[in-house]
């Protein structure tokens, strides 16, 4: 998480860190940016940087808290408002997700996120985000089996987000590959159905 230096900047000092990291981690994954190239564009020494970060990881999450959605947190709000109906909220929520990953400004976030994210980004996110990484407590506390339904049905979704990204799909390209793969799920993998 971003260090109380960055948070008590003024507005707008605060808002041009955030645009120049914004438009570096859209222009290139995480991998690719350096902590130099970020000091020379915002044209601050780099012991400056560090009293807003701890380290470029903590500079790229930074972003992504500001500029993405938290698509766990929003599955859990629409399995909520559709009373646990899983193939309501699966439909909701494709539905959803197709905004989303979509959005013109945001777009090149996510398809940076989701193509290079690796295991120690992964690590550091969790260790940054408990809160978050603990989504779905309230359904392990109620059901071990209910939570290994979570994170299949997460496994499908996460493997659909990036191979949107890989196959460079439309809006519509995804919707229909998210509901004929929902219709899997809910059906049964030998059913035909066209989503």
């Amino acid at each position: 998480m971003a260090k109380d230096t960055y948070h008590h900047l003024k507005e707008d000092k605060k808002g041009k860190v955030l645009t120049i990291l914004k438009r570096l981690f859209q222009e290139k994954p995480f991998q690719e940016v350096t902590v130099k190239e970020i000091v020379e564009e915002l044209d601050i020494a780099r012991g400056s940087f560090y009293q807003y970060f701890e380290d470029l990881e903590d500079a790229y999450f930074t972003v992504l808290d500001s500029e993405v959605t938290d698509i766990h947190m929003l599955f859990m709000h629409i399995l909520h408002k559709k009373k646990g109906n899983l193939e309501a909220t699966l439909l909701e929520y494709g539905e959803q997700l197709s905004k989303i990953l979509f959005q013109k400004d945001t777009y090149a976030i996510y398809r940076n996120r989701y193509l290079y994210w690796n295991d120690s980004l992964n690590q550091k996110w969790k260790k940054n985000h408990q809160d978050q990484t603990q989504i779905f407590t309230k359904v392990k506390d109620n059901n071990s089996i209910e939570l290994e339904k979570m994170f299949y049905l997460q496994g499908v979704i996460h493997a659909l987000i990036k191979r949107n990204f890989q196959e460079n799909w439309s809006k519509q390209e995804f919707l229909k590959k998210f509901k004929l793969h929902i219709y899997w799920v809910m059906k049964g993998v030998d059913n035909n159905g066209n989503g």
